[in-house]
């Protein structure tokens, strides 16, 4: 049949498949690398301009961050300067703000400051005509005068200039806090300023910046000047575009709406919600990736035709000895020749395989031997991996060499290495070993090998995977007859036992801290306290347990406290908070409380941990420091703090019921005197007794201070809403105070036998309130002169603030 009986046609011969095959896995790999090298570069380059562009966009969106706060620190300065005495002379305040000279370059549309109802009281530069315009149109002007916040608003054209700008607010304020007026700096977009510093560069030869305010979807400066307060493309139609507005930093590829695909990168401006954008056509972005990929189509077609010629002739001229050697097989098989060794052409894997067959009669009882032995160990290493933990024999020679004749499967879950590793020498499983415990690991091993004595040793290996992991050797020595010694041993991983233990030495250590502790099962019974526990309650562990911590109430808290406490733990599983607990020797104590339920995998509840505090001293020493703040030591009236926090809310309640208020000023006539004939306690006496017939003939709603010497206040909230009735029920209310207060006291000095009868009046000044309409010193000043009026009047009088019996004209509305 010759060689073409053997091999068949060519299109079913073994060089033909071989050749096809290898061409096809050549081609295949040959264009799956072009393509794949073309794929990762256009990543990775398109990854490289993403991150450049970011980093760049980051920087700029930085120093617009800067530059708008270096702005709002000025506008905020010059607002601090500025009172309500500045505000009326509108002449004073333009020469001061044309001085701020660093303001006026800031803001290349001026500068302009506006009263509390938002019309402009000045305007710089003049020119701009926009004096006693006013802008409470403007939501961010609004919200600043009636917030009192600092606004950077959005991007819109003027009222008077019809120019885009960009406002900048910030308020003024009076010393109380309250809102005065705005200074406001504006930006012309269309002018040069700060963000063209920025947006007028370009990124590349086609790309530019841009800056957009997110809320209007408007672009507030570019690269291309006609694209200033334009719209941005509509929602939907470019997804990346509404990936940034919807508050993501970051870059992207995408089709712009005016169709050119462009890799963009976007910051958020952090003090004004800007994006800060830059845009590249991708065309010019991926230009060089685009020539490179040509490149390599045309080299990868050039190799593919000299690959398919290389390998035809290459494979023809190898595979000549194996058609050969078929062959004669063929002739073998078919008892045409007998049975022979197959000569040996070459030393290549022909060659290699021709030798294969002419040992396999004298090699095939090896085989099945080996199979044997195989099918031996893998049964036995399948029984062995049923047992957890790792099953091993450690050898020792009398050389001192380390070897691990057998280990189980588990040697890899539990030290990440292959059993067959360490057939020759155990130093890959040493080099698990933490360096600090491998000294006492060999210590151990040497020992027990000379005592022939158990082996049994806790040390921590590095596992690749699983990081630091506790092991436990146990294995019993066998003396060899060349002197060494085996192990049979077996291994464990006792990481979490460790853990576990360490646990429970911290959870003891806590559970006997400086917090008393009690635990109570899911019924609420006590079943374990701490000594803590015992010293802050007085009850030993033996009297708590089996009780419930109602054994401890001190009657102080009622039964919805409780509901509301058990409602809170069942819903949150904890609760903390304050209680007024009893000891056991009956003294009432304040403790801080945390309760915590505990639950079993089902999600019942087993137990509640209990950790309280003691804070009795704590709350006196705050109730002492507040007593000091805001009460007069002598009287216990509040002192003027206070009562100057009571008139400002008296003020607020006015303003939001619409009815009015009085507020009263007393000084005792001829206070002096007494205190000069009876010395400084005696004085003291009437002061007491006055503020009690003070505080006795008003409502609680009402109040009484002290200011200070012989000065009190009262405030009468709450009157009536028509003045001329408010103002009846204030002067009634005044004639009872004088009249109580110039009946004679009965004065004494506890502890002495010494006593006054003392004849004392006081002269009265009211001045009557409605709203925020005055300020609170304003009313104070007013009724200090109706006061002193009532003292001019012969003392021992009522007066009421009169505003046209001042010396000199001013604006007075009581």
């Amino acid at each position: 049949m010759g060689r073409l009986g053997h091999w068949g046609s060519p299109l079913r011969s073994l060089r033909t498949r071989i050749a096809a095959g290898v061409l096809l896995g050549l081609l295949l790999a040959l264009w799956g690398a072009t393509l794949l090298v073309g794929y990762v570069l256009r990543q990775e380059m398109q990854a490289t301009l993403a991150a450049q562009q970011f980093s760049v966009v980051t920087l700029l969106a930085d120093e617009i961050d800067r530059s708008v706060s270096e702005r709002m620190r000025a506008l905020q300065a010059v607002a601090d300067d500025f009172d309500a005495a500045k505000l009326a002379s509108p002449a004073a305040l333009e020469r001061e703000l044309r001085d701020q000279h660093v303001l006026l370059t800031l803001f290349n549309w001026g500068v302009l400051v506006t009263d509390r109802q938002g019309t402009t009281l000045v305007s710089l530069p003049d020119e701009l005509g926009r004096g006693g315009v006013n802008y409470m149109d403007v939501p961010a002007v609004r919200r600043t005068l009636e917030s009192g916040e600092a606004q950077i608003g959005p991007a819109l054209i003027g009222k008077t200039t019809l120019q885009p700008v960009v406002p900048m607010i910030v308020p003024i304020r009076d010393p109380g806090g309250a809102v005065l007026g705005a200074v406001i700096g504006l930006i012309n977009l269309a002018n040069a300023n700060f963000l063209d510093e920025i947006s007028a560069n370009r990124f590349g030869r086609h790309g530019g910046y841009l800056i957009t305010d997110p809320v209007q979807r408007l672009f507030i400066a570019a690269t291309d000047k006609s694209r200033v307060m334009t719209p941005g493309p509509p929602p939907g139609v470019n997804p990346v575009y509404d990936h940034y507005l919807a508050g993501n930093d970051g870059s992207g590829l995408a089709r712009s709406s005016r169709g050119v695909v462009e890799l963009s990168s976007s910051r958020r401006v952090k003090s004004t919600g800007w994006l800060m954008q830059s845009v590249l056509p991708g065309e010019e972005a991926f230009a060089p990736l685009y020539a490179m990929q040509w490149r390599l189509l045309g080299l990868a077609a050039a190799l593919t035709v000299l690959a398919s010629v290389l390998v035809w002739w290459w494979l023809r001229r190898q595979l000549r000895p194996l058609g050969e050697a078929a062959e004669q097989l063929g002739r073998m098989r078919d008892g045409l020749i007998p049975r022979q060794a197959l000569p040996v052409r070459r030393d290549d894997e022909i060659g290699a395989l021709t030798g294969a067959f002419n040992g396999l009669l004298t090699t095939i009882l090896e085989g099945e031997a080996r199979a044997a032995e195989h099918a031996l160990n893998q049964r036995l290493r399948s029984i062995v991996s049923q047992i957890p933990g790792l099953v091993f024999q450690y050898r020792l020679d009398g050389d001192g060499h380390h070897s691990v004749p057998f280990a189980s499967d588990a040697l890899r879950e539990l030290f990440g290495l292959e059993p067959d590793c360490l057939l020759a020498s155990a130093d890959a499983l040493h080099a698990r070993v933490l360096p600090e415990d491998l000294p006492a690991l060999l210590a151990a091993v040497s020992e027990s090998a000379r005592e022939l004595s158990r082996l049994h040793r806790e040390f921590r290996i590095a596992h690749p995977a699983r990081g630091v992991r506790w092991m436990r050797f146990d294995a019993l020595p066998e003396a060899a007859d060349s002197g060494g010694v085996t192990w049979q041993g077996f291994a464990t991983d006792i990481t979490e036992a460790k853990e576990t233990e360490l646990k429970l030495r911290i959870a003891a250590a806590t559970f006997e801290g400086q917090e008393g502790i009690f635990i109570t099962d899911a019924e609420g019974r006590i079943v374990q306290v701490n000594q803590a526990f015992t010293a802050m309650t007085g009850y030993s562990a033996r009297e708590a347990i089996g009780q419930t911590p109602a054994m401890l109430r001190s009657g102080r808290h009622g039964q919805e406290f409780y509901r509301r406490l058990y409602a809170g733990l069942e819903r949150d599983g904890f609760w903390q908070g304050e209680i007024w607990n009893r000891r056991k020797n009956g003294e009432v104590f304040v403790e801080w409380v945390t309760i915590s339920a505990v639950r079993d995998d089902a999600g019942q509840v087993t137990h509640y941990v209990a950790a309280f505090s003691d804070i009795t001293e704590h709350k006196k020493a705050e109730e002492q420091v507040h007593q000091l703040a805001f009460y007069d030591p002598l009287t216990q009236l509040p002192n003027r703090r206070l009562f100057h926090d009571r008139l400002e809310q008296a003020l607020v309640a006015s303003a939001r019921s619409r009815h009015g208020g009085a507020l009263l000023f007393l000084d005792l006539d001829g206070f002096k005197g007494l205190n000069d004939t009876h010395g400084h306690v005696m004085g003291d006496a009437l002061l007491v007794e006055v503020a009690h017939r003070l505080v006795d003939s008003l409502r609680e709603s009402d109040t009484v201070a002290r200011l200070g010497g012989d000065e009190f206040v009262v405030i009468l909230e709450n009157l009536d809403e028509e003045e001329r009735d408010a103002e009846s029920h204030a002067g009634r209310v005044a004639e009872k105070l004088r009249e109580e207060l110039a009946r004679p006291y009965h004065l004494s000095v506890p502890g002495g036998s010494d006593s006054v009868i003392h004849q004392c009046t006081a002269s009265v000044g009211v001045c009557m309130f409605l709203g925020h309409e005055e300020s609170r010193d304003e009313l104070i000043k007013r009724a200090d002169i109706a006061m002193y009026r009532a003292k001019a009047a012969g003392r021992n009088a009522v007066r009421f603030f009169d505003p046209r019996r001042l010396p000199v004209p001013l604006k007075l509305g009581c």
